[in-house]
């Protein structure tokens, strides 16, 4: 009994999955330069002679991912210092 009951802890243990999150720090100008590239891909897309169902899939990925870029994206108020450049010893 005590094995059956360990054998089901220990599957139950494993069965959570933890959601890992990557937080990456991207100049808004960059972040502006990909979400017009993006949109520009879909409008391709569009006018391309790919079959529609690839068309809508290729779509549809663009907007969920443009979707989670909104929906997760935050304003740092924080804005990096420029590096300093070195000076020149004479």
């Amino acid at each position: 009994m005590k094995n059956i009951l360990l054998l089901a802890g220990t599957l139950a243990l494993f069965s959570f999955a933890a959601d890992k999150f990557i937080s990456m720090r991207i100049a808004e100008p960059t972040v502006n330069y990909h979400w017009n590239n993006l949109n520009s891909i879909k409008a391709i897309a569009d006018q391309s002679n790919l079959p529609h169902s690839q068309v809508k899939f290729i779509i549809a990925s663009i907007d969920s991912l443009q979707k989670d870029m909104a929906r997760t994206a935050r304003l740092d108020s924080m804005v990096a210092a420029p590096a300093a450049a070195p000076s020149k010893k004479k």
